[in-house]
């Protein structure tokens, strides 16, 4: 089974996993499938369940999730059901589970343009509106005319940036990848045994980031609920408990014991793991930080930079 997904073209695979990512939910599973088919543009690129931050609550809540979105249109299609409107139903919905690549790649919903479809009523109706939504992506796309959709490798991605910056869209599946698209550290890629996950590479000799570590921890991700209490996106790993708080500006690390520690004072350039979409361990970089202060048996790191150069042969 592992060697016939490796032989699944990456787009194909990006767009099964995304597509069936409301699997559950046959409405929404039924509408959003049947649009994409319909609009037959293989090169428009699609997200399901995008996760959105709503900063001035335009929809009632702090997110939400638009069942199906063009990035390169900035326009959704939301579903709407009628069970949706039953209180009860309403805070189940509010407690979905929220993924980190979910977070970590929000959206605002800033200039977004939303498609309501209501998925009851008569079969025919439901068609004529799904029509409808077609002709909407369509006069966009004319509007727009969006650059061709890629599923890029890091290699190409970064091929001809100068820096790495916390907005840019595509991880990197092992810390050594890492390290050699951005850093040219000509490490071994074959999988096999444990990376550390602090350390420094001779490549930063002479450079800008002499003096620099790199930092690959998991991380916790708190969110706020529609209730206004907090909830940790998991993760904990070997006993230490870390977040990305503050929106990203602040990292705090502690231990099962709340013992603090000093840490070495170097600056760090970090990436987070996670998994994708179709369920893989990614690495994505969050920002270069220092370490501020120590407070509650926490010890506690300052984001100073959004971007980070990129070293080359």
């Amino acid at each position: 089974m592992q060697s016939e997904a490796i032989n699944i073209d990456p787009k194909t695979r990006y767009l099964i996993k995304t597509l069936s990512r409301t699997h559950r939910k046959d409405y929404e599973n039924y509408v959003i499938n049947a649009i994409w088919h319909r609009l037959g543009n293989p090169n428009l690129e699609v997200v399901s369940q995008q996760f959105v931050s709503d900063t001035y609550k335009k929809s009632g809540r702090s997110h939400f999730f638009i069942d199906l979105y063009f990035p390169s249109l900035n326009l959704g299609i939301e579903c709407d059901e009628a069970y949706h409107a039953d209180s009860g139903q309403a805070v189940r919905d509010q407690q979905r589970e929220v993924r980190i690549f979910d977070v970590l790649y929000k959206i605002s919903a800033d200039n977004y343009e939303a498609i309501h479809i209501q998925v009851t009523g008569k079969f025919g109706e439901l068609e004529d509106t799904i029509t409808r939504a077609v002709e909407r992506i369509q006069q966009r796309i004319l509007e727009i005319n969006p650059p061709q959709w890629q599923i890029e490798t890091p290699e190409t991605y970064y091929k001809n940036k100068v820096t790495i910056s916390i907005n840019d869209r595509k991880g990197f599946s092992s810390i050594n990848k890492t390290c050699n698209v951005l850093f040219a550290a000509c490490r071994n890629e074959v999988a096999g045994g444990a990376s550390r996950a602090y350390f420094s590479l001779p490549a930063f000799t002479g450079t800008e980031l002499e003096g620099y570590k790199l930092w690959f921890p998991k991380l916790a991700i708190p969110v706020i609920d529609e209730q206004g209490n907090q909830q940790l996106i998991a993760a904990t790993h070997t006993g230490w408990h870390n977040q990305l708080s503050e929106g990203g500006s602040i990292i705090i690390e502690r231990n099962d014991k709340n013992q603090a520690y000093i840490p070495d004072l170097k600056k760090r350039i970090v990436f987070m793991k996670y998994k994708d979409p179709l369920g893989y361990n990614e690495y994505k970089f969050v920002g270069i930080f220092e370490h501020d202060h120590i407070e509650g048996g926490s010890t506690y790191f300052r984001r100073i930079g959004e971007e980070c150069i990129i070293l080359r042969k």
